[in-house]
């Protein structure tokens, strides 16, 4: 007999019929490959049945189900969209809203701070200079005084 004829499978879950049984038991006696082939298949049946039953999911959900994608008009609700549009606004709100630029103005302000300016500057320079000439003075004076003693 070929062991290709039987079904081990079958035989270790107990699905075969009585005399195709007894035949595959009778042929599993003589060939050490298929006892050898019935002890894993055994073997494997063991393992399993340690393992304790559930009851699967009725549905597996893939990211790919297009179930959980939102639909259009739900990303208007979504915080990061709300930015985004606030962000947005902003920008055309500042764009279009603003005064028109007088340049002339611009040019007559800024010639203004320039002139404050140079005048403090002026100012600040000269208090300076009479500091130093009242000190020259004083030290000329004092110098002045040592030599005629």
């Amino acid at each position: 007999m070929s062991c290709s004829n039987y079904d081990w499978n079958a035989y270790t879950l107990g699905e075969l019929d009585s005399a195709v049984r007894r035949n595959a038991e009778a042929h599993a006696r003589s060939c050490a490959a298929c006892r050898e082939e019935l002890a894993r298949l055994r073997l494997t049946l063991d393992a399993l049945s340690t393992l304790r039953e559930e009851e699967p999911p009725r549905r597996i959900a893939f990211v790919s189900d297009k179930v959980f994608e939102p639909r259009w008009w739900e990303l208007f609700r979504t915080p990061s969209f709300a930015g985004a549009l606030l962000i947005a606004v902003a920008i055309l709100v500042h764009t279009f809203a603003r005064p028109a630029v007088n340049e002339k103005q611009i040019e007559m302000v800024v010639a203004r701070a320039v002139a404050d300016v140079e005048t403090r500057y002026e100012k600040r320079l000269l208090a300076e200079y009479e500091e130093y000439q009242k000190q020259e003075r004083l030290n000329y004076m004092k110098n002045a005084r040592l030599v005629r003693q």
